[in-house]
């Protein structure tokens, strides 16, 4: 008789698969009957020395679709996606891209200069550029000989 050889952990990485992309969807969607969702672009949130700087992917946009505003340390990012296509004669057989309003918000945790902001959008990514205040960037410090 053969011995099976069989890892228990097999199926709960299954589940733990299963779960990930469960929970990679927007929340309203997993609520929803196949009804349209709402949209949350994918964002990056990174901090050089100098800046903080925020990527926000928004394909298919021109930069009069959305707005960037600054709060305080609080980056917000709203516009909304519009569906350019009207309907066909057909029916739909999948529907999948999301459209309609968004709105991001972030808040940066140190001080900034807000008059020095920058926004660039090229090839659907949007790019903010919101630099430290003086006081929050680290500086080298000179030991001095006693």
């Amino acid at each position: 008789m053969a011995v099976a050889h069989r890892n228990p952990w097999t199926e709960f990485e299954t589940f733990e698969r299963v779960l990930n992309r469960v929970f990679d969807l927007p929340r309203s969607r997993l609520l929803s009957n196949d009804q349209p969702a709402s949209w949350q672009p994918r964002i990056d949130v990174y901090e050089t020395e100098a800046a903080y700087v925020v990527e926000a992917d928004l394909p298919g946009m021109t930069a009069h679709n959305f707005t960037v505003q600054l709060e305080g340390t609080t980056v917000v990012i709203a516009g909304e996606r519009k569906n350019t296509h009207s309907e066909p004669a057909g029916k739909h057989t999948r529907i999948e891209r999301l459209y309609g309003p968004f709105q991001r918000t972030f808040t940066l945790p140190t001080a900034v200069k807000s008059d020095e902001v920058q926004a660039n959008y090229a090839n659907g990514v949007l790019t903010v550029t919101v630099p430290k205040a003086d006081a929050a960037r680290p500086r080298q410090v000179t030991v001095q000989a006693a």
